[in-house]
């Protein structure tokens, strides 16, 4: 719902896919051979478990999802399930009911002697699978007394996280089509599965074959979305398995026959060294109609079809900032019906997971004195006759980080619920506020809304309801309208949980790679890569980006700059790190160190603590095997603009440390303007001299000047004492005078 307006598509003609416009109507080629059958046991964990699935009285049903891919087929299958059961289960009430698609596996039936169970095996049919596959567990228990009670701590099973599913799959000889991408290259039907898609580059790849394949690799990567991309490249055709090859009739991979063209082309050719396996071709006469056939793959996708279509460029949207698809608008409140879709707001159960909101913005966030953005609930729950309303709440956090909690009804004394309750008014949606404070909004968060119900004691012996409802009202909103864009950089934390201030501009139009003159499969790798994490964060194809050389760096002084290379292959890190203490000399790396006036200076003009840089300075002249770093500086070409260099001494290091950038485990690791992957993990520094980007009112410049700067703020009301006391005291004593005067007369 937050996707800016279509652009306006070129009709197929345009795109070449009309036969009097130069379409290749090629012949279909034989589908490809059926692949020996593959065998593949997925745990619990792999599909989705955070640790072992616990089964209660209060939620006794949860399950996992999973795919099967749209070329393969479930010929056999068996689930192997362990667990342990609370010893006060009675057997003959209390079991576990194992489900696929709603067909029955398998009872587990508890023994009080042995509470473990498992491993046990349960066949499967294959006519169970679907492509979409949903694993439920269901517990009921009950335990020797005269009355259950379901929050007893008595009443529980637990899955063991490691209990797997076990598939053999065989290959269908789908016919190939480009109507069908990005399959069979990725299917999205393999929810927790990272895609990886080899790259097939020419050693000497120029900047537009290198742009084209950047373009390419986003949007499989916007395809991927959480799930995260990674691109291999070599020079060849792999052995095996599917590829993407962005080439010219010039610069072809070995063994690989072009079919014929009339321009910028894509076309699906069968693997020369698998026959199961495909080539996505994006191929032109010369680098840019190669450059052009990415981008039409990117951008006009729906208008490819048969096994090879001619296309030409299409007119890609004009972007404005701070509007790509899956970040926030900050123009108007935002509706959360308009982030997730209304079946998600619904929950069941009494203590059921949380709704997650996605909560994703840019994060140059700036509001007077840090206030925070207001989030307005309407919820749903039942009332007090079933739910104990004193005690029962929805817990508001942002990506677990606590806000506040909320009651799920006020308490109302009789007769005032009494008359709400004749005129219908008691059941109007809850309502209720809370406020997202802006250094929680960091670039990919989430609101989390999560119900905690309690059942209300309905006396000895009476059931309790079990089918409790609750839900979010789609008309909730969350308002960041009143904030400002302003940002101090260098941040590297915005560039590796936003990607600003590259991401600032959605298509990467105000942004330009510059990679090596001769970079490594492992840089163009790493380069792939780091442009698909940045379009998956926002959500559009990177149609914009420039890619260039060390000596065209004049070509692209207007943008934002992101280097990549290895410090012995990259001049450019020299060039542009000019205006960061962080030196490179040939194959070393240094600090420059602090002078002694430095400390002094940051008693009245805010800097990098000298400390860090001597730290920083320890930790580089130490060798460590692997060492990798990510600098963040203002570009020496044009103020205002960013520079974030991605090098190491090595190109497997580079690779690691752009692997680093995108795993979400050690993205809150990413701090400051220099950031050292060594050995010991990820080590962050503030070194650098700051700068502003963005715009800020007049009223807010002493909040963003003096908020940092405690000490001149103590300097400015010792000042603003001394010019009101010292007149007033001059006053006073004068006044003084003359009344002494005054006297002795």
């Amino acid at each position: 719902a937050l996707d800016p307006p279509p652009f306006a598509l070129p009709p197929p003609s345009v795109l070449g896919l009309d036969p009097g416009a130069g379409a290749v109507a090629a012949p279909a080629p034989p589908p490809p051979a059926v692949a020996p059958r593959r065998q593949v046991t997925r745990t619990l964990r792999q599909l989705g478990l955070a640790g072992p699935m616990r089964l209660r009285g209060v939620s006794p049903l949860q399950g996992v999802q999973f795919g099967v891919r749209a070329d393969e087929v479930v010929t056999e299958a068996r689930l192997v399930v362990s667990g342990a059961a609370s010893p006060a289960l009675v057997p003959e009430t209390s079991q576990l009911t194992i489900t696929l698609n709603d067909q029955l596996l398998g009872v587990v039936q508890p023994d009080p002697a042995r509470p473990s169970f498992g491993p046990i095996e349960y066949p499967i049919s294959p006519a169970f699978f679907t492509e979409m596959n949903r694993l439920n567990f269901a517990f009921t228990g009950r335990y020797r007394s005269e009355c259950i009670d379901p929050l007893s701590d008595l009443l529980w099973m637990t899955v063991a996280d490691g209990s797997s599913i076990q598939m053999t799959l065989e290959r269908l000889p789908l016919p190939p089509d480009l109507a069908r991408l990005p399959e069979p290259f990725f299917d999205p039907r393999l929810l927790r599965q990272a895609l990886v898609l080899p790259f097939v580059l020419p050693e000497a790849a120029g900047n537009e074959l290198l742009r084209g394949a950047a373009v390419a690799a986003s949007w499989f990567a916007l395809q991927a979305e959480y799930r995260g991309a990674r691109f291999p490249v070599s020079a060849s055709l792999p052995n095996s398995g599917n590829a993407v090859v962005v080439a010219t009739p010039q610069e072809l991979p070995e063994g690989l026959t072009l079919p014929a063209m009339n321009g910028p082309t894509v076309a699906l050719v069968e693997n020369p060294h698998d026959p199961a396996g495909l080539i996505l071709l994006i191929a032109g006469r010369n680098p840019a109609e190669a450059a052009t056939a990415a981008m039409a793959l990117s951008l006009a996708p729906q208008l490819l079809s048969g096994v090879t279509a001619t296309v030409s460029l299409p007119r890609p949207p004009q972007r404005q900032p701070y509007e790509a698809p899956r970040w926030l608008p900050t123009n108007r409140p935002v509706s959360i019906g308009e982030l997730v879709e209304r079946s998600e707001l619904q929950v069941n159960g009494y203590a059921p997971g949380p709704i997650a909101v996605p909560l994703r913005t840019a994060p140059d966030l700036a509001t007077w004195r840090q206030h925070g953005f207001p989030v307005d609930l309407r919820f749903r729950a039942p009332p007090g006759p079933i739910l104990d309303v004193e005690v029962s709440r929805i817990d508001v956090s942002v990506s677990g980080s606590y806000l506040r909690s909320i009651p799920l009804r006020e308490q109302e004394t009789w007769p005032w619920s009494w008359m709400l309750s004749q005129v219908g008014l008691n059941q109007q949606p809850r309502q209720a506020s809370a406020r997202v404070p802006p250094w929680l909004v960091t670039g990919r968060n989430e609101l989390q809304l999560q119900f905690d119900m309690r059942p209300m004691n309905r006396g000895d012996c009476v059931a309790v309801p079990a089918d409790v409802q609750a839900s979010v009202d789609p008309g909730s909103t969350i308002d960041l309208s009143r904030a400002y864009r302003f940002a101090t950089l260098p941040n590297l934390a915005y560039f590796a949980s936003a990607g600003f201030p590259f991401t600032r501009l959605a298509d990467l139009s105000e942004t330009a790679v510059v990679m090596p003159d001769r970079p490594s499969p492992v840089e163009v790798s790493a380069f792939l890569g780091m442009v698909g994490g940045l379009s998956n964060i926002v959500g559009v194809p990177a149609s914009g980006l420039a890619v260039v050389r060390p000596g065209q760096l004049q070509q692209v002084a207007d943008r934002d700059l992101i280097v990549i290379g290895t410090v012995q292959r990259q001049p450019a890190l020299a060039t542009l790190l000019q205006n960061t203490p962080l030196r490179v000399d040939g194959s070393a790396l240094a600090m420059t160190l602090p002078d002694a006036m430095e400390g002094y200076a940051r008693l009245i003009w805010e800097g990098p603590p000298p400390e860090e840089r001597i730290r920083a300075a320890a930790v580089l002249a130490a060798p460590a095997e692997g060492l990798g770093f990510v600098a963040g500086g203002e570009s020496p070409l044009r103020a205002g603009r960013s520079v974030v260099a991605i090098g190491a001494p090595t190109p497997t290091a580079v690779e690691a440390m752009a692997e680093a950038l995108r795993d979400p485990t050690r993205i809150p690791r990413v701090q400051g303007d220099l950031v050292l992957l060594t050995g010991n993990g990820i080590e962050a520094f503030r070194t650098a001299p700051s700068y502003g980007v963005g715009s800020l009112p007049f009223w807010l410049w002493p909040n963003y000047y003096l908020g940092a700067q405690p000490w001149v703020l103590l300097l400015m009301m010792i000042g603003a004492s001394l010019l009101i006391g010292l007149p007033v005291l001059v006053a006073l004593r004068r006044r003084a005078v003359r009344r002494l005067r005054g006297r002795q007369s």
